[in-house]
């Protein structure tokens, strides 16, 4: 029944979830739903019967005990005799399909409920993502979207890639999400439109199945389509493959010189752990002069913290669409990992995280990167879990940093207000580099002139020559960040001496005193 509705961006007073709307009976609804009854979902696995000798069909109780009912009127439904329901019911397992008294010849039946495995049997040869979503149209149907595949292990030139679906793993080198199925959910209807006109796999099925597909001319709903989102099945597939193929220089490919990774964030506080990949996520991002929902995805050099890029995808005119940012090779922007060690250094912010840490309850938090313009904005709920209880999260602290200032508040808007305001706290972004591993880059570097050498591949030398000497120019600004560091801690460790030689000598002064006093004193 309905749809519940909260907010993405607010909490209640005790950070609780916000909902903008929880009830059926239509009395405090926002969005206005004219048929709130789901007879097609994830979760309707079993054969019903509508229609039966009493026709009313409950729906909800409200506060008073007052119970509502309604009396289904859709296309769906098959009206079978008594040896057709025994011969679904013996099928089926459910003999009350043909002799129970409630239901007629009159009733209507319905069969293939769940909105993915009936889009199987309408066409069993694409994949269907297992995440679908709903929207709600401007006459207030509730309707399901449903993200549909083409794939194929045949494209010639093609980077190999497993997926997994249907409990099972595949190896694959062409996936296209050439086709939304919109689901109507309360009658079960079904519209296959084509969205990637380009793709001759799912325009040869098109040609076999004229009548299952929607016309090419009509065009999708706009309060359907101002509401698809990138689906994250395919989102996943191309984020691991651009770990290698953002540059696709053959001689960078070859050598596997430039390998990204995803980063990586520890959700538990305190714990030495080395972290676990953040998935992909969907936050608002700028779209020109609108916001759209958007999947985002960030990396890092390989075996490195910092951040050297993000990939953003979102869907617009029922296109899906990609773009990749990067930062400088040389530019240092700070990592989860390391913004949550500066996190965790800072005294403020720390003994506030302390207070929430009490016995029978546990913190968790999460990280949102969300690009703004050509900066990045760090977002980090923190949440409180009572143990042993409702183990709801609560939330109590939002964290946000940007460049090289964070802060912490009740709430996302407090916290916001911090990071522009003296309250911010000031956060070293280190140099990830090590030495060891800029030796390892050098000794690889030179065995790359090495070969170009021998090879008398003269534009290859020109490459190698000067990476290696860019790797050696950050050796040595490393080397002199460590000298200074070095000279700084000894010459503390000078002022620690002379202080502890001047105490020695004032303590053997004392004691000189000491002595004469109790010589006079014989």
């Amino acid at each position: 029944m309905g749809a519940i509705i909260a907010s993405a961006t607010e909490s209640t007073e005790s950070g609780n979830i916000k909902y903008l709307q929880k009830e059926v009976s239509g009395k405090d609804e926002q969005i206005k739903i004219k048929q709130p009854q789901i007879y097609f979902g994830l979760e309707t696995n079993e054969i019903i019967a509508t229609n039966a000798k009493n026709k009313q069909e409950y729906d909800y109780t409200d506060e008073n005990g007052t119970d509502y009912t309604s009396i289904y009127n859709g296309k769906s439904g098959l009206q079978l005799g008594f040896f057709d329901r025994l011969v679904l019911g013996i099928a089926e397992g459910d003999l009350n399909l043909a002799f129970s008294n409630e239901i007629t010849n009159e009733s209507k039946i319905l069969i293939n409920r769940n909105i993915i495995e009936r889009a199987k049997k309408a066409i069993p040869y694409l994949i269907y993502d297992n995440n679908p979503y709903t929207v709600i149209t401007n006459d207030g149907r509730i309707l399901w979207v449903l993200d549909a595949y083409t794939v194929s292990n045949s494209y010639p030139y093609s980077q190999y890639t497993t997926i997994e679906h249907n409990g099972m793993r595949e190896n694959i080198n062409y996936i296209r999400n050439s086709v939304k199925v919109i689901v109507d959910a309360y009658d079960g209807t079904m519209s296959f439109y084509i969205t990637d006109r380009n793709d001759p796999i799912i325009m040869a099925y098109r040609n076999i199945y004229k009548s299952l597909f929607v016309d090419l001319d009509e065009e999708i709903p706009e309060d359907i389509s101002n509401y698809f989102v990138y689906p994250k099945f395919l989102y996943d597939v191309q984020t691991e493959i651009l770990k290698i193929y953002h540059n696709v220089k053959p001689e960078v490919l070859y050598r596997a010189d430039d390998l990204w990774d995803g980063v990586k964030y520890n959700s538990v506080r305190n714990t030495r752990s080395s972290g676990s990949y953040i998935e992909a996520y969907y936050t608002l991002v700028k779209n020109g002069n609108s916001e759209k929902l958007g999947l985002i995805q960030v990396y890092t050099p390989e075996e490195k913290q910092n951040v050297i890029s993000y990939l953003v995808g979102i869907t617009e005119k029922n296109a899906n669409k990609l773009q990749l940012y990067k930062f400088s090779a040389d530019s240092n922007i700070v990592g989860p990992m390391q913004l949550d060690t500066q996190i965790e250094e800072d005294e403020a912010i720390a003994s506030q995280l302390d207070q929430l840490n009490i016995t029978g309850t546990k913190l968790t938090k999460r990280m949102i990167i969300v690009p703004i313009n050509n900066t990045l904005l760090y977002v980090e709920p923190i949440y409180q879990t009572a143990l042993n209880e409702s183990e709801i999260p609560v939330l109590k602290k939002v964290i946000v940093a940007s460049g090289s200032k964070v802060a912490i508040g009740d709430n996302l808007g407090e916290a916001l207000q911090n990071l522009l305001s003296t309250y911010a706290v000031n956060i070293e972004v280190e140099n990830t580099d090590d030495i060891d591993g800029l030796i390892e880059a050098i000794i690889r570097a030179n065995k790359n002139l090495t070969d170009s050498t021998n090879n008398n591949n003269w534009e290859m030398m020109g490459n190698d020559i000067k990476k290696l000497q860019e790797l050696i120019t950050s050796l040595e600004t490393l080397k002199e960040e460590e000298n200074k560091k070095q000279e700084e801690l000894d010459k503390m460790s000078d002022n620690t001496d002379t202080t502890t030689t001047n105490n020695s000598n004032t303590t053997k002064n004392s004691n000189t005193t000491s002595t004469n006093i109790i010589k006079k004193s014989k």
